[in-house]
């Protein structure tokens, strides 16, 4: 990731990212991928082919999302929206989107400054009537800062965003109009501006067997200025890869203090389980009958394991988001290769590493689904026992 700038004093890096998510209306890979979101710190969120209703599309409000702003198709097709973290410092003004779940608009104060954020979903087919719709929108909207992020179905730059194309097709009425749209609202694509001469791709065609670069963010030009870093990720959980861009603006809002809780899976891992074991033992050891009240010990006690076992989850988790970033790379890095020379040896490993990180992912929601049935059984329970001494 090459760095743009450096943070300006007082403001605080922000992550903004367009995926093309492939479906969310089954459950487990939704929470995959809200998860996913969650620990990439994600700020803003633009997602496409979310495949859900109106009705459903609130189920993406879960956890670390603040709001979401959609557009759905009638059938369980199409669908994009725009999730906000929780505490962002954000005033929606407007929404605006159209009727076939093809792109949602937002005008918005971000960090006091007007921002219009447009998520869109292109037509595969050459339409360039669409794009003229979002130029237009953008227009009416009227604010400096513009970010423009989704899956536009169109390569800008066959030579270098496609990994086998023909230099002599003549460029589709669409491309022609997003580079008309880009000239008007003075936009760039801000990857592109990065890696000028660089080949990552976003989207991976099965049935052709080829890579390309279709999805992006078109930003204002004021916006570079404050533009840190924008990235690929990897194609995992869809066959689009997530694009970032990290922005320097206000400071981000403080997380709220949460009441600590004892993980208890902890007590299920062997390595965990022992090391809780050797503290007591070491604790019992070096303050047996220092305390002349038992009271007073017991709380102390407390105290300290409590002050322990968040040591010990910390490095847990660090350990953890080591082995996903570590994966990650040995994915991204197998993709590069894979892209420029196809090998069946290399597809498996790929697809193998893929799956370990798809497990990972799958466990933790397995966890998080468990946590939550334990707590609504305890909840359940205690408010049976209330009713039964009324």
């Amino acid at each position: 990731m090459l760095l743009l700038r450096c943070r300006v004093k007082g403001t605080q890096n922000h992550l903004i990212l367009s995926w093309n998510v492939k479906g969310t209306n089954e459950t487990v890979k939704r929470k995959k991928l809200l998860l996913y979101l969650k620990q990439k710190k994600v700020d803003i969120c633009f997602l496409q082919e979310t495949h859900l209703c109106d009705e459903e599309s609130n189920k993406l409000q879960r956890d670390w999302v603040g709001r979401v702003f959609y557009s759905s198709a009638s059938s369980k097709q199409r669908g994009v929206a725009i999730l906000t973290r929780k505490n962002l410092n954000i005033k929606v003004h407007k929404q605006y989107s159209n009727k076939d779940g093809r792109w949602v608009a937002i005008d918005v104060d971000l960090f006091g400054v007007k921002n219009s954020l447009i998520n869109i979903y292109a037509p595969n087919t050459d339409s360039p009537e669409f794009f003229v719709d979002i130029c237009n929108i953008a227009k009416q909207m009227g604010n400096l800062y513009v970010i423009i992020g989704g899956d536009f179905n169109q390569v800008r730059d066959p030579a270098l965003d496609k990994s086998s194309s023909t230099n002599n097709r003549p460029k589709q009425k669409s491309v022609l109009t997003v580079d008309t749209m880009v000239e008007e609202l003075g936009l760039v694509d801000i990857w592109r501006l990065l890696y000028s001469h660089e080949r990552e791709y976003t989207f991976y065609s099965n049935p052709h067997s080829t890579y390309s670069r279709i999805d992006y963010f078109l930003i204002s030009k004021q916006l570079v200025g404050m533009t840190v870093s924008a990235s690929i990720g990897n194609i995992v959980l869809s066959d689009h890869a997530p694009v970032e861009t990290v922005l320097s603006l206000g400071p981000r809002a403080r997380e709220p203090m949460t009441r600590w809780r004892l993980n208890t899976s902890l007590l299920q891992n062997e390595t965990s389980s022992k090391f809780i074991k050797q503290e007591i033992l070491e604790y019992g050891d070096q303050n047996e009958g220092t305390a002349s009240n038992p009271g007073l010990e017991w709380d102390a006690f407390k105290t300290y394991m409590r002050g322990r076992l968040i040591q010990h989850c910390s490095f847990l988790k660090k350990q953890s988001i080591r082995c996903l970033q570590e994966l990650e790379r040995e994915i991204k890095d197998l993709e590069k290769i894979y892209a420029h020379q196809p090998n069946l040896m290399i597809l498996s490993h790929l697809r193998k590493l893929k799956f370990e990180l798809n497990s990972i992912l799958q466990k933790k929601v397995e966890f998080i689904n468990e946590t939550f049935k334990l707590f609504y059984k305890k909840l359940y329970t205690s408010q049976c026992n209330i009713d039964q001494d009324d």
